[in-house]
């Protein structure tokens, strides 16, 4: 970007991309120019106002450990910032559980039986394990295993993007939840944490008047240093010689008045197929301009309701698991920043819907929409008898990129293309057609601004390419409390390797006592059934008092519960013995006896997870489970 360096660089999009890079280049000295088609600052993180209520386009937690985006959010809000208690949950076959999933409380509220297939299910994924998942179900299948797939996967996915999750890129998967993992859930369920887990995802920083707080004061900074910010201004045509944009028409649309200015640069988030297929002049060859016309996004309608109430779920928001209804995810305002709310009787919530621009509800009527939000809230009780006092639907187009059919192909030649051109960068989610975060676009848009200074220095196409979607700090960023903890960590896991064992010691003498006492009473002339039913019992009843002695050395108040409990997880455990046994001998044919051994083995692993997450949990969590 060296030519016409007198001239401003447009910023085409003031989203949280093309602020971030207004904001920099301001810092930096450089003359810019926001060009914003709707008539206010912010784009899908913008705020609203709906009588005296301050309200977001859906949730926007922030959340990153990108050094510069912090600086810019501490910067600019200083503080004018709240922290938030996040609570997040996915509503599934009308129980309530945790995002990111907790192990211990995913498989109480499933029941024995659905943990056991979802257990099995992962290591029968682990085991013959794809390597190059080519999908969505294959990726997530490959890592939880096919039931979790099933449950907590499938039917969300398919209803955000309208397809089938085999058609949905793998990349998608692996770029939203790479940093989540049954196996590291179940492993802090049986060890606890090990320090890596922040309090951050427990806790969140939230600007104090709305998600848009943040880019109106980026706003409100830009022209306090004489910038300028375009609104309710469109972009007809970016204009090019040999690849250096020199200037842009544009049409202000209140007046409908045209002009064509000069630029330095531009830096564009306007979505990805619309300027590659629509505005760029002269045009690009046919097969950029096809390729850029298959990229798909996927519509977003939000249906905002003011509920007569309060305290009606505590959840910041929840997602939305229920084929029955086509709402997916619900977002309760009262429930983040105090200072949105102009009262505390009244509770705002937004249902979001997804749709292409052919689907029915993309043009049902503003009344229809509220009434459908109305009764699929009440039909997952969400809501009960409550008023609805006021509302409004707000439609926002090409809100998720979809990664499916040949995109990425199509990415490929219009990357080439525009490689070609020395001061055009395209940011943000729709510029650059990437599923970004928050604090994504924003780095989009702070390396786009030093590579206005220096060009070349950043290539933007690899910001989030394989970045963590971080529920969770990476080892890398552990604090000196968390590297302390890797020692407790190694003596928890050497009281677990001690329970284990001393588990099997008293299941083999529970089974003595078992056989022992059969022997003698069918010796006795007692029925065997009634014999293996009492000995049963003496021998379960053995296990139970050593482990809860010897083992584990967790006593609930009712040891009556913990004894049922206990029960219920060995029958189980004896089923799953029974089946796995049938499949060794009956299906592959094994030898009676070594697959007695192997299935014993296998479920003498679970059946000590099985007591470990239920009979000898924490009695406090058990017992506040039961109440809830």
């Amino acid at each position: 970007m060296t030519k016409n360096t007198l001239n401003p660089v447009y910023i085409l999009g003031a989203g949280p991309a093309g602020l971030a890079a207004a904001y920099i280049l301001t810092q930096l000295g450089k003359s810019v120019v926001v060009v914003e088609r709707e008539n206010s600052v912010g784009g899908l993180a913008k705020s609203i106002e709906y009588k005296g209520f301050i309200l977001d386009y859906g949730p926007h937690r922030f959340y990153t450990k990108i050094a510069p985006v912090l600086k810019l959010w501490n910067e600019v809000l200083g503080d004018e910032q709240v922290t938030v208690n996040r609570l997040t949950r996915i509503y599934y076959a009308g129980k309530y559980f945790s995002y990111p999933l907790k192990a211990f409380e995913t498989l109480f509220a499933l029941g024995l039986v659905e943990s056991t297939r979802i257990i099995a299910s992962y290591i029968i994924a682990r085991l013959f394990q794809k390597h190059q998942p080519q999908n969505f179900a294959e990726w997530v299948t490959a890592k939880f295993g096919k039931r979790l797939f099933q449950i907590f996967f499938e039917g969300y996915t398919e209803k955000l993007w309208g397809i089938s999750c085999t058609e949905i890129s793998a990349d998608w998967a692996s770029q939203r939840i790479k940093g989540l993992s049954l196996l590291k859930a179940i492993k802090n369920a049986l060890l606890g944490n090990d320090g890596k887990v922040k309090n951050l995802i427990d806790q969140f920083q939230f600007p104090r008047l709305g998600s848009g707080q943040l880019y109106e004061k980026i706003g409100d900074y830009l022209r306090s240093q004489n910038q300028t910010i375009l609104l309710n201004t469109e972009v007809v045509k970016v204009h090019h010689h040999n690849f250096q944009v020199t200037n842009i028409t544009l049409k202000n649309r209140q007046t409908g008045e045209e002009s064509t200015v000069d630029c330095s640069g531009v830096i564009s988030s306007i979505p990805l197929s619309l300027l590659i297929s629509k505005m760029i002049s002269p045009e690009p060859d046919k097969e950029v301009v096809r390729a850029a016309r298959s990229l798909k996004f996927r519509n977003t309608i939000l249906v905002y309701l003011i509920v007569e109430g309060n305290q009606l779920f505590p959840d910041n928001w929840l997602y939305i698991n229920d084929p029955t209804v086509q709402v997916g995810r619900v977002t309760n305002f009262a429930n983040w920043s105090p200072e949105m709310l102009p009262n505390h009787h009244q509770t705002p919530l937004c249902c979001e819907y997804w749709c292409n621009y052919d689907d029915t509800i993309w043009q049902q009527p503003e009344a229809d929409l509220l009434m459908l939000a109305e009764q699929e809230l009440k039909k997952i009780r969400l809501l009960h008898n409550q008023k609805i006092s006021g509302g409004f639907v707000v439609r926002l187009p090409r809100t998720y990129p979809v990664y499916a059919g040949d995109y990425k192909a199509a990415l490929s030649t219009i990357q080439s293309y525009l490689q070609q051109f020395q001061n055009l960068q395209l940011v943000g989610r729709y510029g650059a057609f990437k599923y970004n975060n928050q604090d994504h676009s924003l780095l989009m848009g702070i390396l786009a601004a030093e590579n206005v200074l220096s060009p070349g220095k950043h290539n933007l196409w690899e910001v989030n390419s394989d970045s963590e979607y971080v529920e969770e700090a990476s080892a890398d960023t552990a604090t000196t409390a968390a590297k302390s903890n890797r020692v407790s960590r190694r003596r928890q896991a050497i009281y677990l390797l001690q329970q284990l064992v001393g588990y099997i010691f008293t299941g083999g003498t529970a089974t003595i006592v078992d056989v022992l006492i059969f022997s003698i009473l069918t010796k006795s002339g007692l029925w065997y059934v009634s014999a293996l039913c009492i000995s049963y019992f003496l021998g379960l009843s053995t296990n139970f008092w050593l482990s809860r002695r010897f083992v584990f050395g967790v006593y609930w108040k009712n040891w009556l519960i913990q004894y049922a409990v206990f029960a219920t997880v060995a029958l189980n455990s004896l089923l799953a013995n029974l089946g796995l046994l049938q499949l060794l001998v009956n299906d592959l044919n094994w030898d009676a006896t070594a697959g007695r051994l192997v299935s014993a083995a296998c479920v003498a692993f679970l059946s000590f997870a099985g007591h470990k997450l239920y009979s000898f949990a924490d009695k406090n969590y058990f017992e506040s489970q039961l109440k809830e």
